[in-house]
């Protein structure tokens, strides 16, 4: 990313009093909301208990999703992409690898016990949709496990593997093909 203040100016900034320095920053930090949260988790919280408890907070929210007798495609998309969105949000405030895959992991399984019926109607158009969002998000939480520790990775790799075993036995088997889904995790 280009700098956008020029060597002079920096330079005067670090020239500048400690205290004036100080107010300048605050006023700045104080404008990105999610940066004031990354701060805070970072400075204020502690590292294991707090990260539990945001975690768990997530993950009360996915355990509480409702299972609605006639939902369709494209508003079952909408809550899950309001949910990964959540999860994305917990991960860039506490940098939690782990979390994000073991929410990912909870929301995918949710869904599709819920409403495994919703994934494999042949609503063509928002079907489609569907399944290719929710392939891809297994296919990225497959890429994230494999960055993080053995021991995790043992931990999901049942769900996911009744993930994948649930996108190869419906009508999205193809897509599962085409998108390159493995068929089990080692």
């Amino acid at each position: 990313m280009a700098k956008l203040i020029e060597k002079d100016l920096e330079q005067a900034i670090i020239a500048l009093p400690a205290k004036e320095k100080n107010k300048i920053l605050i006023r700045l930090i104080n404008k990105d909301k999610v940066l004031v949260e990354k701060l805070h988790f970072q400075l204020l919280e502690h590292p294991e208990f707090d990260l539990q408890l945001r975690q768990d907070a997530v993950l009360e929210e996915i355990e509480n999703i409702k299972g609605y007798s006639s939902i369709k495609s494209k508003d079952l998309l909408t809550l899950q992409r309001s949910y990964f969105a959540q999860i994305a949000h917990h991960k860039k405030i506490t940098a939690d690898k782990i979390g994000e895959v073991r929410l990912g992991v909870k929301l995918i399984l949710r869904c599709i016990n819920l409403y495994a019926a919703v994934f494999n109607k042949p609503d063509l158009k928002y079907n489609h949709n569907l399944n290719e969002y929710n392939i891809k998000k297994v296919l990225l939480l497959i890429k994230n496990l494999k960055a993080i520790h053995e021991d995790y990775q043992i931990e999901f790799s049942d769900d996911i593997n009744t993930i994948l075993d649930f996108f190869y036995s419906g009508i999205h088997a193809n897509l599962a093909k085409f998108l390159s889904l493995p068929r089990n995790i080692d």
